[in-house]
């Protein structure tokens, strides 16, 4: 995209992340770890969504703990409730700040880190922030009171070093049921299999799991109407939802042998589910067999998960390439955009914009005419979101997933 013709702007990033960027009101989200005169420190980032221009950056934390050096410090993508915004960074802890970049509480995260870092992102759920933190040496899912960062309560997990993010779904097929949260797990240390499972967001305590997964799980679990399907480094499996216990025998719908990926996550969108792999294998499923109705490779590697919205999806590569293409059971492609900046974040979609975060800098792309739009709710300087008095129609079947290099994106009419 060229300014004029779809790019509405550009900025450069203090510092560096992998995160997504979140749109809230007017304000889009990120973290980064920014160098500093007293070191490399964590911030929090807060961009105008309309010209670009930077609002605040509140540094949190100085970074802890070891990491990979694709993953860095920043990996995990912020929670908000249009109130106050959740950034979580592994063993430095989770935190909490108000709309206007004020820190209102910080809480600590156990375990000692992983050598890999970390990119779980928070989860809201009725007043609580859920975070999952895995380390080889202890492994937790714990729950933490949205407005005073009180520990509610906490799940011990056999998993050991997962970097993908819960998912939210409803208990039943036809929604209306109780929640559930759904976290992919690793494979045991005699190197059995290993879980996805579902847990009450409420207290956290389990109901059923799933044997299945791989040793390595960054991609988050993909919520099929009324099943789960699990991804992890090459393993693909469907869970039907709604069972107790151990349900590997009795609720495991299918299994595909191959095609799963090391780090971008898939999406269910208009009744077909699409997976993407490390290598820029792009599939497309049918959820109730698992049958693969097409398969394309896009040049380059991919760690950003699929997003998708308005009937087509969008796939953006480590090199800066971003693959457009219609959902459907044939592949047709509509367009290869290029962005001259290496792209691991997954992107948002928010009210007919397009947001791409590089290495170095965060990219807008959309029409002028979808910049004032009515339920754009300004942050104010005091940190208070103003309630809209009009709102807008969401963009049409718009879906987001999760980044499990990037976390989660939480954005705003998707």
């Amino acid at each position: 995209w060229r300014a004029g013709e779809g790019l509405l702007w550009e900025v450069e990033i203090p510092g560096r992340g992998n995160s997504s960027p979140v749109v809230v009101g007017d304000g889009v989200l990120l973290t980064s770890e920014v160098s500093t005169a007293a070191g490399d420190e964590l911030a929090v980032i807060c961009i105008d969504r309309f010209d670009g221009s930077q609002r605040w950056l509140t540094n949190v934390a100085m970074t802890r703990g070891r990491t990979h050096q694709k993953n860095g410090f920043a990996s995990a993508t912020v929670a908000s409730d249009g109130e106050r915004v959740f950034a979580s960074f592994g063993a430095a802890g989770l935190f909490c700040l108000n709309m206007a970049g004020e820190l209102v509480w910080k809480a600590e995260l156990p375990g000692d880190g992983h050598q890999w870092g970390s990119a779980s992102s928070p989860v809201l759920f009725a007043g609580l922030v859920i975070q999952l933190a895995e380390t080889p040496s202890e492994s937790w899912l714990l729950a933490f009171d949205a407005r005073t960062g009180r520990e509610v309560w906490r799940t011990h997990r056999e998993s050991r070093g997962c970097w993908t993010t819960p998912v939210l779904m409803e208990r039943g097929a036809s929604g209306g049921g109780d929640w559930q949260l759904v976290v992919n797990g690793t494979s045991s240390d005699n190197g059995q299999a290993g879980f996805v499972i579902a847990y009450e967001p409420s207290t956290g305590r389990e109901l059923w799991r799933a044997r299945g997964t791989s040793d390595i799980v960054c991609p988050t679990a993909i919520v099929a109407d009324d099943q789960v399907i699990s991804v992890s480094n090459n393993a693909v499996f469907a869970v039907s939802a709604d069972g107790l216990g151990d349900v590997t025998t009795s609720h495991v719908r299918w299994r595909l042998p191959s095609g799963g990926a090391y780090v971008p996550s898939g999406v269910f969108y208009r009744n077909r589910i699409y997976l993407i792999t490390d290598g820029g294998v792009v599939t497309c499923h049918r959820p109730d067999s698992g049958e693969t109705l097409w398969r394309k490779r896009f040049r380059g590697t991919f760690s950003a998960s699929l997003v998708a919205g308005d009937g087509k999806l969008y796939a953006v590569s480590e090199q800066g390439d971003v693959q457009v293409f219609e959902a459907g059971d044939e592949f047709v492609s509509l367009a290869t955009n290029r962005f001259n900046d290496r792209c691991l974040a997954t992107p948002a979609i928010s009210n007919g914009q397009f947001f791409v975060r590089g290495e170095s800098r965060l990219y807008c792309i959309g029409s002028a005419g979808d910049q004032r739009i009515a339920d754009a709710r300004p942050i104010s300087a005091d940190g208070a979101v103003p309630s809209p008095s009009d709102r807008q129609q969401p963009l049409e079947d718009a879906k987001a997933t999760p980044n499990d290099a990037g976390g989660i994106s939480q954005n705003d009419n998707l």
